[in-house]
């Protein structure tokens, strides 16, 4: 399985990643940096480099799958949205079934990592380059588009390897943070403080900014990318329902209004929204962030099983019954899922076609939605939740519920918050928010059905098992990381 991708700029992201250190995953004479960034347009063309990263396997040795596609299935393995078809053991009964090896041929942990500090190393390979003082907008727009991809991959490893924000974040482990692509070759850092990781994370957001000049398409990052971003950081940051940070919930909300009152998005409506995920057009008004790239082959939908089971290959996971029955049949995101009509699957016989081409490419030509305006709707709406807002939360949850043709209701206190997490998890079902949006509540992720490869699980949000390990490779050759024991 391959992709294919035309981009501007290659050289940039062709190095050899045949070693296993850290260090060797710098460019040995495939570019020339000082030429390189020599001129504002060789910046410009570094920055173009990156997002590629993010959406093909190159950044992940070669994967088949890449770094959205694992991203993306890591988060809902771990959730309740899916059921496993897969009878295991191989790499997706280990995410599903909260094994979590740290062995690189039984696990995703090891492409996820060395493919998320293969994309660290380039942006800071262009940040390093950026003169003090620097003025010219074209070399400060790539400095922003650099530092965002930075702070969206970083966000990413704190996330599936460090304990939820309120569980200590000072105390707990985060990951390596690693700011310049100038260390020495033997350099070995030990994991930062998951805290310090979302202060890196949140630095390099607010950086980012005010040094974003350029109006481009929503495939590159920009001043609302960056804020739709930081809303979502500090949603991860707002502590539970019964314990929240006011400080940060206050943030989600100011760095929600920025997005959301620029007018620049809108959320589709009706036939617009049925035909949402049958596009391969990123170019619309409710993406914000999204990966709009041409599939040779591979992509996220191989991991969810196609209704016809011909001439199709992959099929790891099915919606869950549990998500399944809480859709009714007058919501519009019904249309995101298919009966299937194939016989021989009496158990299972709905199959999301959220990442299907019209419901019948093998391939997905949807674009990677990485951020949208509806996950900020629903920042705001926890959020403010969260503060006691009762009003200003019930009208974004409404804005969610009516534009899926639900009707408004009238809740406050903890089924409020309920009823948002409930909408939170339908609208952005199987694009990466599942089981973090539990866990970072405090809450457990149950599973009251059984799954080819495991039976019911209720994992709590203090079980050791909801971060992945390390890998092996990577804890033999640095003495300094620990590893996520479980």
């Amino acid at each position: 399985m391959k992709r294919s991708i035309t981009i501007a700029f290659i050289s940039l992201i062709t190095l050899s990643a045949c070693n296993k250190q850290l260090d060797e995953l710098r460019p040995h004479n495939v570019i020339n940096e000082d030429a390189q960034f020599s001129t504002p347009n060789g910046f410009a063309q570094a920055a173009l480099g990156l997002y590629p990263m993010l959406t093909t396997g190159v950044a992940m040795e070669n994967s088949s799958f890449g770094y959205g596609d694992i991203t993306m299935f890591l988060s809902e393995t771990h959730g309740n949205n899916i059921r496993s078809n897969d009878l295991g053991p191989n790499k997706y009964a280990d995410a599903f079934d909260y094994i979590n090896s740290p062995d690189k041929d039984h696990s995703w942990t090891y492409s996820l990592w060395r493919g998320s500090y293969f994309i660290i190393l380039h942006a800071n390979k262009l940040l390093d380059n950026v003169a003090k003082g620097e003025q010219n907008p074209v070399i400060l727009q790539a400095k922003a588009e650099a530092l965002f991809v930075r702070a969206f991959v970083y966000f990413n490893l704190v996330r599936f390897y460090a304990k939820p924000y309120y569980q200590d974040a000072a105390g707990s482990p985060g990951v390596m943070l690693i700011t310049t692509a100038a260390n020495s070759t033997d350099y070995k850092p030990a994991r930062a403080s998951a805290k310090a990781v979302y202060e890196q994370v949140i630095s390099d957001l607010e950086t980012a900014i005010p040094l974003f000049n350029q109006e481009k398409s929503n495939s590159f990052s920009g001043k609302m990318a960056a804020a739709a971003l930081l809303s979502r950081v500090y949603l991860y940051m707002g502590g539970t329902f019964q314990q929240p940070d006011a400080t940060f919930n206050q943030k989600v909300i100011t760095y929600a209004d920025q997005v959301i009152n620029s007018n620049k998005y809108t959320l589709l409506k009706d036939n617009d929204y049925r035909a949402y995920y049958n596009s391969s057009n990123a170019a619309n008004k409710e993406d914000i962030f999204a990966g709009n790239i041409d599939f040779g082959s591979s992509s996220i939908s191989q991991q969810y099983a196609y209704p016809p089971q011909i001439n199709y290959t992959g099929g790891y996971y099915r919606p869950s019954p549990d998500l399944l029955s809480r859709i009714s049949k007058t919501d519009l995101r019904s249309s995101h899922y298919k009966i299937n009509i194939t016989p021989g699957f009496p158990n299972d016989s709905i199959a999301t076609v959220k990442y299907m081409y019209q419901y019948t490419a093998i391939y997905s030509k949807s674009p990677f939605r990485f951020v949208r305006l509806a996950e900020v709707y629903l920042n705001r709406a926890e959020a403010n939740a969260k503060l006691g807002k009762k009003d200003a939360a019930l009208a974004d949850l409404n804005i969610i519920r009516n534009r899926a043709g639900l009707t408004s209701v009238d809740l406050s206190g903890q089924a409020l918050f309920d009823e948002i997490m409930l909408q939170r998890r339908l609208e952005l079902a199987f694009e990466g928010h599942n089981g973090f949006d539990y866990f970072r509540n405090g809450l457990p992720m149950v599973r009251d059905y059984t799954s080819a490869s495991s039976g019911a699980m209720n994992i709590t949000a203090t079980n050791p098992k909801i971060l992945l390990r390390i890998p092996q490779e990577e804890i033999i050759l640095n003495p300094n990381l620990t590893q996520n024991e479980q």
